[in-house]
C-alpha cells in the first residue's frame, strides 16, 4: 500500500465518520421536532376568538369567520418548526397568515417551548409591525359618541382591510356601540420632513399608546411607540407647546363610557373613577388659551405670557345652550388651530391655576370646544385646585393621608384606576390612597378569561349624566 493510499484511506474514513455524525444529529433533530409537533398538536391550530370580554345578556357570543382553512394552517404552520425562519418566505404571506403564525407560535410556546423562539418570533413580529407602519391606508374604528378613534379597554382597533373593519363594526353593534370605519393614511406624505407626520403621531396627542391589529380575526397588540417616537423624542428643534396626551385620553375614555347606553355591574363606580381621573388630569394640565392683548407682554420660551399692570387682555367666550358662558382652552396646538388657527387671537400658555384667576365672571372653562367639549364649572375648578394644593402641601410636609376603610364604591374606583379590569374588586384592607397612573397606562386592561363584562340592558340610563359631559350631539 502506497503512502497516498494510506492518507487517502484515512481521509475517506474521516469524511464517512463526519457524514455519519451529521446524519445522526439530523435524525435527532427531526425526532425532537416531531416530539414538539406531537405535544403542540394536542392543542390544535388556533382560531379567531371573541372581539373583547363584553357579553350581552341573552345573546350568544359572536366569533368572526376564520379567514384560513385548516389545510392552509397546516401548510404555513410548518414554518414554525424551522431552525431559522426565512424572512424571504414570510414576506409573501398575507397579514392574516402572519398574525396566525404569531398567534400559533405564542400559544404553542406556553405548552412546549420552541428551541429558537425569540429570534423567529421577532422576525414575524417585525414583519407585521413594518406592514402597519408602511401601509398606504389603515382602517380605523371611530366612535360616534366622541368623534375620535374608539377606545376599547384602553386600545384602539386598526384593520388591514376595510372588509374586516366593517365586520367588526357589526359585532360591536350588538354591544350597543355606534362605530364607523374611517380610512386613515398612515403617512401624510408631506415633502418636508418637518411637516411629515403619520397617523401614529396623531395618536400621541390623543394619549393612545396601545392598538390592536385586525381584532376579531387573528390579531396582535402593539404600542404606538414601536412605530414612531413621541414629539419630545424627535430631536432637532424643541417644541415646548403644551401637549396633554394623558388628559385627552382620559376625556375620550370618560366620554365613550358615559355615552355608552348600557347597564352592567359597577357601571356607576367605573364612571366615577374615569371622571375622577379626568378631573385630576385637567387640574394638572397646561393649556393654550386664545387671547388678544394691548401693551407690554413678555413671552417665555415655553409660550407663557407675563403681563404688567399696563397690559390689557381680552379672551373669547363660548355660550352654551343654557346661556352659560365658558372660556375656551385647548390641550394642544392641533385643537387650538381648529377654532383659532386663522383668527386674530393668539395662543398663550397658562396653567389651570392661572386660568382660575382670570376666568372672572364666566361660568367656567370648556376644554377643546372643537373636540371633546369638556366643561368644568368655575366652582368645581376652585375645588380641584384647592384639593391639588392641599395634596402638594401634605407631600411637602412629608405627611400621608390618614388610612381609612374603603367603602364598596371607593374600592371599585381604586380598582379601576389601578387598571385591574373593568369589573375587578379590591380588598378593603388595601391602601386608601389613590394611585397616580402613568401617562401611557390604559384605563382598564383587557380582562383575563372569566373577567367578563355582561351587559344587562341597551337603553340610555339617566344615572350616567355628568356635570363635565355636554349632551351628545
Amino acid at each position: 500500500m502506497g503512502l497516498f493510499d494510506f492518507f487517502g484511506g484515512k481521509k475517506k474514513k474521516e469524511e464517512e465518520a463526519a457524514l455519519l455524525q451529521e446524519q445522526q444529529e439530523n435524525e435527532r433533530r427531526l425526532e425532537r421536532i416531531q416530539e414538539l409537533k406531537d405535544k403542540h398538536s394536542a392543542l390544535g391550530w388556533p382560531s379567531p376568538v371573541r372581539i373583547n370580554p363584553v357579553k350581552v345578556a341573552g345573546q350568544e357570543d359572536v366569533v368572526l369567520e376564520d379567514p384560513l382553512t385548516e389545510e392552509r394552517k397546516e401548510e404555513i404552520g410548518e414554518m414554525l418548526y424551522d431552525d431559522e425562519l426565512s424572512t424571504d418566505a414570510i414576506r409573501f404571506l398575507s397579514m392574516q397568515e402572519l398574525l396566525f403564525l404569531l398567534t400559533a407560535q405564542e400559544t404553542f410556546q406556553k405548552e412546549e417551548p420552541f428551541p429558537n423562539f425569540e429570534v423567529n418570533h421577532r422576525k414575524i413580529y417585525n414583519e407585521i409591525l413594518g406592514r402597519v407602519r408602511d401601509a398606504k391606508m389603515l382602517y380605523v374604528l371611530y366612535d360616534f359618541a366622541t368623534g375620535y378613534p374608539f377606545l376599547d379597554h384602553g386600545y384602539i382597533n386598526i384593520y388591514s382591510s376595510e372588509e374586516y373593519a366593517q365586520n367588526a363594526v357589526k359585532v360591536f353593534e350588538k354591544q350597543f356601540r355606534r362605530l364607523v370605519v374611517r380610512p386613515c393614511k398612515a403617512d401624510n406624505e408631506a415633502e418636508s420632513a418637518k411637516d411629515r407626520r403619520s397617523f401614529f403621531d396623531y395618536l400621541y396627542y390623543l394619549g393612545v399608546e396601545h392598538f390592536i391589529v385586525d381584532n376579531g380575526y387573528y390579531r396582535a397588540h402593539f404600542k404606538r411607540g414601536e412605530i414612531v417616537a413621541a414629539p419630545g423624542d424627535w430631536g432637532g428643534a424643541t417644541d415646548n407647546s403644551p401637549k396633554n396626551p394623558a388628559l385627552v385620553f382620559s376625556m375620550l375614555d370618560f366620554l365613550g363610557e358615559v355615552r355608552w347606553p348600557v347597564k352592567y355591574e359597577k357601571r356607576n363606580e367605573i364612571l366615577a373613577a374615569k371622571e375622577l381621573r379626568m378631573a385630576r388630569a385637567a387640574q394638572a394640565a397646561t393649556y393654550i388659551v386664545p387671547m388678544q392683548h394691548e401693551g407690554p407682554v413678555e413671552i417665555t420660551n415655553d409660550g407663557r405670557f407675563k403681563f404688567t399692570k399696563d397690559t390689557k387682555i381680552r379672551f373669547p367666550e363660548i355660550k352654551s345652550k343654557d346661556e352659560k358662558h365658558f372660556l375656551p382652552v385647548f390641550t394642544d396646538g392641533l385643537e387650538f388651530s381648529k377654532m383659532f388657527g386663522k383668527t386674530e387671537f393668539k395662543g398663550a400658555v397658562f396653567t389651570f391655576g392661572d386660568i382660575l384667576k382670570f376666568v372672572g365672571e364666566k361660568d367656567g372653562i370648556i376644554i377643546n370646544p372643537g373636540g371633546q367639549k369638556i366643561m368644568i364649572p368655575r366652582d368645581r375648578m376652585a375645588a380641584l385646585q384647592m384639593a391639588a394644593l392641599s395634596t402638594q402641601a401634605a407631600a411637602a410636609a412629608g405627611k400621608k393621608p390618614a388610612a381609612k376603610k374603603l367603602s364598596e364604591t371607593e374600592a371599585a374606583i381604586q380598582s379601576a384606576m389601578k387598571g385591574k379590569g373593568i369589573a375587578a374588586k379590591t380588598s378593603s384592607d388595601e391602601s386608601a390612597k389613590m394611585v397616580e397612573l402613568e401617562d401611557d397606562a390604559p384605563m382598564t386592561e383587557i380582562p383575563h378569561d372569566g373577567d367578563e363584562v355582561e351587559l344587562t340592558g341597551g337603553e340610555p340610563i339617566d344615572e350616567t349624566s355628568s356635570e363635565f359631559a355636554p349632551e351628545e350631539e
